[in-house]
């Protein structure tokens, strides 16, 4: 299977290269700190999807710092729900067949012992400005 990571460089990311290539897929890795790519980059991201032309996305990419998420809320927006929306665009345009997006137990806010454990369902209550980017 041909796939695509974006964030392939971050904390899940070489994991799961490694995971993918041990299974024989055929693996293209983008990340802001190696190839350059901004998820926030429609065009950019299209050029890529249609000269790789995947089969599967693994979209990782996207901003992580929940403390610092107070002081660059705009950012992280942008990066966390633009970003998204711009793979997710990038996908439907080239054809890929599957896209897998990373979302964040965040969005979810304080959760009480009685809500354990957490159900996609439950209510998003996100209470800083990364929650909210993911929950977008």
């Amino acid at each position: 299977m041909r796939s695509l990571i974006t964030g392939a460089s971050g904390f899940v990311g070489h994991h799961l290269v490694a995971h993918l290539i041990g299974r024989g897929d055929d693996v293209i890795s983008t990340d802001r700190s190696t190839d350059g790519l901004d998820i926030t980059d429609a065009p950019a991201l299209l050029d890529l999807f249609r000269r790789h032309a995947p089969e599967v996305v693994y979209h990782l990419a996207g901003a992580s710092d929940v403390g610092g998420s107070w002081s660059t809320p705009q950012a992280t927006f942008r990066s966390n729900a633009e970003g998204t929306l711009n793979v997710l665009w990038a996908a439907r345009e080239s054809g890929v067949r599957r896209v897998l997006t990373v979302g964040s137990a965040d969005v979810y806010g304080r959760v009480d012992a009685g809500d354990l454990p957490i159900r996609e369902d439950l209510p998003m209550r996100p209470v800083s400005p990364y929650a909210a980017s993911k929950a977008s």
